[in-house]
């Protein structure tokens, strides 16, 4: 099963900034190849950053698989 990259949820490629988030994969089971981030915070105020709150790759935007049942 190919993995979905986060550039590609993204839709563009990924900042360098990104590249020092966490991630994960697998989200929603074993069956979800999508690769999401943490995103990552601002050291000034200890929020997520605002690219992070819109991007698709950040997994608090993830959206359960849906299955094919």
């Amino acid at each position: 099963m190919k993995r979905i990259t986060r550039a590609q949820l993204k839709k563009r490629p990924l900042e360098p900034i990104c590249k020092r988030a966490n991630t994960t994969t697998n989200e929603y089971g074993k069956e979800d190849n999508r690769i999401f981030c943490y995103g990552l915070i601002d050291s000034m105020n200890d929020e997520l950053l605002e690219g992070c709150v819109y991007c698709g790759a950040y997994v608090g935007n993830a959206d359960p698989i849906k299955c094919n049942n």
